[in-house]
């Protein structure tokens, strides 16, 4: 092998959640990491490798001659990485893998601390001179845990274009239509409770599966009261851009915060960490899952405030590092 097989590139790898995924609200992540990264290297090349799946030599490659490598965003951090697999990663990739950057990962759940075997494998691969970002405040404090002080909060990514002038040319007023999702992984009496609430207090209803497998239990859930939309961020964007007036209602953290991106209202269900840590660290107002219907009609029909904070001067220290 020549010595220019490995030769640095002005180039940038993203370990992009987006590949081999099962959920749409990955391909949500993947272009706010993307294009922020964007904004932070212009003049590098951005090559994707997976995260979801095992990483081979071509993958391997690129991570040894691009000058960055980005682990962008999703929920992939666990405390026994080995055999928690959220991030396919794998001792045999610490070879190749070193040195990457964390944008806006979160931690599986909640944990014990992260094992002895995880904190090898992240202290082998991540950055000690880099600034990693991280979701929400569990994660903070699980990365702590792992050794590292290099860490700051920076809320979603997908949030970071959510600034106060955004935020405030949003509807105010409920719409007539409202846009919903379910997840088969997470099924709950509390889905056909909030089915049930969207029909009386919308005149249309829709409903976007997000999920690989989420379509046949939106059909169980809309009994013919509501138009299901096909399973793809395509046909969820253009319901968002389009004339008809619309909110979103639902508990897929990433819908939610796609209808932000578009001006939409949005009132995220919390069914996990993810909502509910971010909410807690950012004002995002996520609902608790099984709330009085009576406080969630409260909600939707009073004028739409958002009382978002992002952490903006962590934010600008992560992007700063690359210029």
């Amino acid at each position: 092998m020549n010595e220019g097989y490995f030769s640095k590139q002005r180039a940038a790898v993203i370990l992009d959640p987006a590949i081999a995924t099962r959920n749409a609200g990955d391909e949500v992540i993947s272009q706010a990491c993307r294009h922020w990264i964007r904004k932070a290297l212009p003049t590098h090349f951005l090559s994707p490798v997976p995260t979801h799946e095992k990483m081979g030599t071509r993958s391997w490659r690129l991570l040894k001659q691009s000058e960055y490598a980005i682990v962008g965003g999703s929920n992939i951090l666990t405390s026994n990485l080995l055999f928690d697999r959220g991030w396919r990663l794998s001792p045999r990739d610490a070879f190749f893998a070193k040195d990457l950057i964390l944008l806006a990962v979160g931690w599986r759940e909640y944990q014990k601390p992260p094992n002895r075997s995880t904190k090898a494998l992240l202290n082998r691969v991540l950055s000690r001179d880099g600034v990693h970002s991280v979701r929400d405040s569990h994660t903070y404090e699980m990365m702590r845990n792992a050794g590292f002080e290099n860490v700051v909060m920076t809320s979603c990514v997908t949030m970071w274009g959510l600034t106060p002038d955004h935020l405030a040319s949003i509807p105010k007023e409920k719409a007539d239509a409202v846009v919903t999702t379910f997840t088969r992984g997470k099924p709950s009496p509390a889905d056909k409770a909030m089915i049930d609430l969207l029909v009386q207090q919308y005149g249309n209803v829709y409903i976007w599966p997000q999920g690989f497998n989420d379509y046949d239990y939106v059909l169980e859930m809309s009994q013919g009261r509501a138009t299901v939309l096909a399973p793809t961020l395509e046909a969820y964007d253009e319901l968002l851009m389009g004339d008809e007036p619309v909110d979103y209602v639902g508990v897929r953290l990433h819908a939610g915060i796609r209808a932000l991106q578009k001006k939409r209202r949005a009132f995220i269900i919390a069914i996990d960490n993810r909502a509910t840590e971010i909410s807690r660290d950012t004002g995002l107002g996520a609902i608790p899952r099984g709330e009085n219907p009576d406080i969630i009609a409260a909600r939707l029909n009073k004028p739409f405030v958002s009382e978002l904070r992002l952490p903006q001067d962590a934010i600008d220290t992560w992007l700063s590092q690359f210029s």
